[in-house]
C-alpha cells in the first residue's frame, strides 16, 4: 500500500506540478505582455503642416468636399479634392465613433508619398497606443491599407508579430466598412492629401 501511494502520489504530484507551472507561466506571460502594451508607446504622428485640430467642423468640411467630388464623378466628370490633416483626422475619428470601431484619439499625418496614423486600440479591454506608416489604395470597392511599419506600446520583439497582425486586422476590418463609389488616386504631400477620381 505504501509503495502504491508513493508511485501514484509522485506521478500525480509531478503532473499536477507541471500543469500548475504551465498555468502560472501563461498567466505571467499575459500579465507581462499587458504591461508592455499599456505602458509607453509611440508618440502621436508628426503633422506635415502644423497642428491638427479634431472637431466636427473639420469632419463636416471633409464630407462637403467628398460629396462634391462624388457628385462630379457620378455626373461623368473627372474631379479632385484636397484634404488637410485636420479634415482627415476629424472624419476618421467621427467614422470610428459612428461605427463603434475599437479606436480612439485617431490622428492622420501626411508626408511626401506616405501617411502616418496614430490611435489607441482597445484589445480585450486594454488600451494600446500604436502608430502605423504606409499608404492606402482607393481603387477598389473598399480602401486597402498598405502598412509598412507598426509601433505598439512598449512591446518587445518576440511578440511584435502577433500585435502587428492584430492591428492590421483591426485597421482592415474598419476600412471594409467604407464603401467607395468610384476609383480614386491619392497624391500625398506634406500636410495634404489630394484625391483625384475617375467616373
Amino acid at each position: 500500500m505504501f509503495l502504491w501511494r508513493f508511485f501514484v502520489g509522485s506521478w500525480f504530484g509531478a503532473i499536477t506540478g507541471i500543469f500548475s507551472l504551465i498555468v502560472l507561466l501563461v498567466v505571467l506571460f499575459f500579465v507581462i505582455t499587458s504591461l508592455f502594451l499599456i505602458t509607453g508607446g509611440p508618440s502621436q504622428c508628426t503633422p506635415g503642416d502644423g497642428a491638427i485640430t479634431v472637431d466636427s467642423a473639420n469632419a463636416k468640411s471633409f464630407k462637403t468636399k467628398w460629396d462634391a467630388l462624388d457628385a462630379s464623378l457620378s455626373a461623368g466628370t473627372p474631379a479632385g479634392a484636397s484634404f488637410s490633416e485636420s479634415e482627415l483626422s476629424s472624419r476618421a475619428q467621427e467614422f470610428v465613433d459612428e461605427s463603434n470601431a475599437p479606436f480612439k484619439d485617431v490622428r492622420i499625418c501626411i508626408h511626401n508619398g506616405y501617411g502616418e496614423g496614430t490611435a489607441d486600440l482597445s484589445v480585450i479591454g486594454i488600451g494600446v497606443k500604436f502608430k502605423v506608416k504606409g499608404s492606402v489604395d482607393l481603387s477598389g470597392t473598399h480602401p486597402k491599407a498598405h502598412i509598412d511599419d507598426i509601433e505598439a506600446g512598449s512591446v518587445p520583439g518576440f511578440i511584435v508579430g502577433a500585435i502587428d497582425r492584430l492591428i492590421k486586422n483591426a485597421v482592415g476590418s474598419a476600412l471594409d466598412d467604407i464603401d467607395l463609389k468610384h476609383k480614386y488616386t491619392p497624391t500625398l504631400t506634406d500636410g495634404s492629401a489630394k484625391i483625384d477620381g475617375q467616373p
